[in-house]
């Protein structure tokens, strides 16, 4: 990991843990159609004890970097909570991870003119559909999640000024 990500990923546990918002452009092709490269994200601080099947959350990976992915499935240990998170676009699962890595959820992405506000019923009703089709139920899963995402950006999504 470089000394971007690490100062990155410093500033931005610093910010949420005081209660602050987080906004920052997304990188990277994992969470694609739904958050796209170069989409703005804006995180709001949260524990991984309130989060829920389908959120996209803002976690520290096992190996120091950061993601933002969507959680598709929680198990309790006597530790506390694992959860596992899988980006929209990827075939597979991320290496789980505990409750406390949580740093935060994703609650708007702006980007091409449109903004998707994720705390809304409507979102997190289709956020739990997303996280659901994607645990390997359909032969073609992934083309059903790319389906998926792009009706949400369609339905979900609100033009900005």
């Amino acid at each position: 990991m470089n000394t971007d990500q690490e100062n990155f990923l410093e500033l931005s546990q610093k910010l949420l843990d005081r209660g602050g918002l987080l906004r920052f452009q997304a990188y990277g092709r994992s969470m694609h159609p739904f958050i796209k490269n170069g989409d703005i994200v804006l995180v709001e601080p949260c524990n991984g004890n309130s989060v829920g099947i389908g959120d996209i959350i803002f976690y520290r990976r096992p190996d120091g970097s950061s993601a933002a992915h969507r959680l598709v499935k929680i198990t309790g240990t006597k530790d506390g909570l694992i959860l596992i998170a899988k980006g929209d676009a990827l075939k597979y699962a991320d290496t789980p991870v505990n409750s406390r890595q949580v740093l935060g959820r994703v609650i708007t992405i702006e980007g091409n003119g449109r903004e998707l506000r994720l705390n809304e019923w409507r979102s997190r009703v289709f956020g739990r559909l997303v996280a659901w089709t994607d645990r390997g139920r359909y032969p073609n899963q992934r083309r059903v999640v790319r389906f998926i995402n792009r009706l949400g950006r369609l339905f979900l999504g609100r033009k900005t000024k």
